[in-house]
């Protein structure tokens, strides 16, 4: 099987919808990821993965209009290495009520020769107003994705999760004040169509598994101050079929992204 894994580009890999938990809305004054023009942020970006090491910049370029709605757009100078600066870069947000909504394209790439992406629209990537443990938004979808004659159907359950709030938090030497972790978790299975002498065969490439695991830790009035992502999976024994999966067979990497630097409004 080929082994070239692709961490660079993970994103937030989600269906166009927009996901809530059913709570009325609530107004909130409080910002914990300010939507100003030119406000940045520089992340520290460790992984055990070579190509996931390096130094992201995002920052917000300017206002973008997606249908008839406006969102801040963010960028990065250069591709993104981190989990979070990949889901925002190019992508726009807006806050409503006590809630951040993304909306663009979210790329994912399981290896160089297997990229996709989805659409997402008005996504809940952030509520404020929160309990421990409270689930603020589900998705579930089917991805297939074409390669050298093979049809593989990606099917996914993602859960976004408010963790207990954070009185104060630190990283890097850093104290923060009133901060609010979410958890985006992603359970995955992928099935693979054979076709074995004439007939076409399903076969499970990868059970269903978390494959992603990343807490993102907001802090009041500065943005995401730190970013723990695992990624993690395990395909099934193929041995007995004369197939070349364009998936690594197993991956288990830690991410790290730190808040070194930031200018906010």
């Amino acid at each position: 099987m080929k082994n070239k894994l692709l961490f660079i580009g993970l994103g937030f890999f989600m269906l166009a919808c927009s996901n809530d938990d059913g709570t009325p809305p609530v107004e909130s004054v409080t910002e914990f990821l300010p939507l100003t023009d030119g406000n940045y942020w520089d992340y520290d970006v460790t992984s055990d993965a070579q190509e996931g090491t390096g130094n992201d910049h995002l920052y917000i370029a300017n206002d973008t209009v997606i249908s008839s709605v406006t969102y801040k757009r963010f960028e990065t100078e250069n591709l993104a290495f981190g989990f979070f600066s990949s889901a925002l870069a190019n992508n726009g947000v807006r806050k409503s009520d006590d809630k951040l909504l993304l909306t663009g394209t979210a790329v994912f790439n399981f290896s160089e020769e297997l990229p996709f992406s989805i659409d997402a629209t008005d996504l809940v990537i952030f509520k404020e107003n929160t309990t421990n443990n409270q689930v603020i938004g589900t998705l579930n979808g089917t991805i297939e994705q074409e390669y050298e004659g093979y049809t593989i159907e990606f099917q996914y359950e993602l859960t976004t999760t408010a963790k207990d709030n954070l009185e104060v938090y630190s990283v890097n030497g850093e104290t923060y004040a009133n901060v609010k972790p979410i958890e985006i978790r992603l359970s995955l299975d992928a099935v693979l169509q054979y076709n074995f002498g004439g007939t076409t065969i399903p076969v499970t490439i990868m059970p269903q598994q978390d494959v992603v695991v990343s807490t993102q830790y907001y802090a009041e009035n500065i943005g995401v101050v730190h970013v723990l992502t695992n990624f993690e999976y395990h395909l099934s024994d193929l041995s007995q079929y004369p197939i070349e999966v364009p998936i690594p067979e197993s991956v288990a990497i830690s991410q790290a992204e730190v808040l070194t630097n930031y200018s906010v409004e």
